[in-house]
């Protein structure tokens, strides 16, 4: 009887979060994020004057509208809408799949994209599912208050001894920003802070993001939408090995920082970590949970949920009342023990989530990082790998 209330009052708790049971990786809904407060004023030539075509290379734009809601115009014929103060920034074999999803009426605005995105290559399937799986994630699925507290944790967790105002006075680059996590402690410090991502996670980010200097672009990282050298330091966290090829999506986007720049990366490891956290990855899982319909994943995230709380969770938190707090902290995701409903349903579901996932090795970074200077590669508390060095000066 007790496990019935139980499981009752776990399944209320996952309705007053508003989780969307119901929706379809193929046809993920598309809430109107950008209407939940006004687009902020901000001087966009700091950001304009370092962005091109992914295509072509030009940098040389004009605005129709405004950078609200406007059109970048290239010289050589390229289109880019900016929707709710965000350039979108996608090649157009993604830009037209997007576009049709989430912005129709964009489409309808501005016929030079509809000419512009037509007759494009398919994108890579891994790549658009990959799109869609994020924006449901970090918008339909969005934690309804931001943890600050839980933000700095995974950035000190990610990048050891690199605190935020790490970067202060500095033009900084984050690649697949996610919904802003990080990107909001950085930009507190930093003079420009720009956040990259593929997915609609750059409208949370944007909505959350009160710091004047910071903006977001959706864009692909394989094609950034950026010169090279426009800046600083650029960091990575969780991001390059959930695409299809991780060593060249880190050469794509290392090119963007100037000479003796920083360049930081947290990346899922799994020889040398520690056995919670590879447990945790639930692997075993993915060949299944991937050809799920995203109703399928939320259903199998809201299971595991229910199992961690009985098998994992309210153990933990009865060995911290008992004092035994070092026991509890190598139970399989401790930290989540004492968060709400909403927040745990959202980390099982970011376990079986990504289209495509990748184990990286101290050997393969240790290649990535080869021409570069002063380069670190930690072991992160068993959970990854944190890796850094600077851009070595051209000869």
């Amino acid at each position: 009887m007790w496990r019935g209330r139980f499981l009752l009052r776990c399944w209320s708790d996952l309705l007053k979060c508003g989780i969307p049971i119901y929706s379809w990786r193929s046809a993920c809904r598309w809430p109107d994020v950008m209407t939940r407060r006004p687009v902020l004023e901000k001087d966009y030539q700091e950001l304009l004057k370092r962005l091109i075509c992914p295509i072509t290379g030009s940098s040389k734009w004009s605005l129709k509208g405004t950078h609200k809601d406007g059109l970048l115009c290239s010289d050589q014929n390229s289109y880019y809408p900016i929707i709710g103060g965000i350039p979108r920034m996608l090649p157009p074999d993604l830009l037209g799949p997007f576009l049709r999803e989430a912005y129709p009426s964009v489409l309808e605005r501005w016929p030079e994209l509809v000419v512009f995105t037509e007759n494009t290559p398919d994108p890579e399937r891994d790549v658009i599912d990959t799109l869609t799986a994020y924006s449901f994630q970090h918008v339909d699925m969005a934690d309804s208050v931001a943890l600050r507290d839980d933000w700095l944790a995974t950035w000190n967790r990610f990048q050891p001894n690199l605190p935020p105002e790490s970067f202060s006075g500095r033009t900084v680059l984050e690649v697949g920003s996610g919904e802003g996590r990080h990107a909001c402690l950085v930009g507190e410090h930093a003079s420009l802070m720009v956040g990259l991502d593929l997915s609609r996670g750059v409208e949370l980010a944007f909505q959350r993001d009160l710091n004047p200097n910071s903006y977001y672009v959706q864009g692909d990282l394989r094609r950034p939408p950026f010169k090279a050298h426009s800046f600083d330091a650029l960091y990575s966290n969780g991001v390059l090995h959930h695409t299809p090829d991780p060593a060249l999506s880190f050469r794509s986007v290392t090119g963007l920082v100037n000479s003796g720049g920083g360049v930081y990366v947290w990346v899922y490891g799994l020889a040398e970590m520690s056995w919670s956290y590879r447990m945790s990855h639930l692997a075993f899982l993915r060949p299944l949970t991937n050809r799920l319909p995203q109703s399928g994943q939320v259903g199998v995230a809201t299971g595991l949920t229910v199992a961690l709380e009985l098998g994992l969770w309210g153990p933990t938190r009865i060995l911290r009342r008992a004092g035994l707090e070092q026991i509890a902290e190598k139970i399989p995701y401790a930290d989540a023990a004492d968060k709400d409903w909403q927040y745990k349903i959202r980390r099982m579901f970011d376990r079986i989530n990504p289209p495509v996932t990748h184990y990286i090795s101290k050997d393969e970074l240790s290649e990535w990082f080869h021409n570069f200077d002063n380069t670190e590669i930690i072991n992160a508390y068993g959970q990854g790998w944190s890796a850094r060095g600077q851009v070595r000066a051209s000869s």
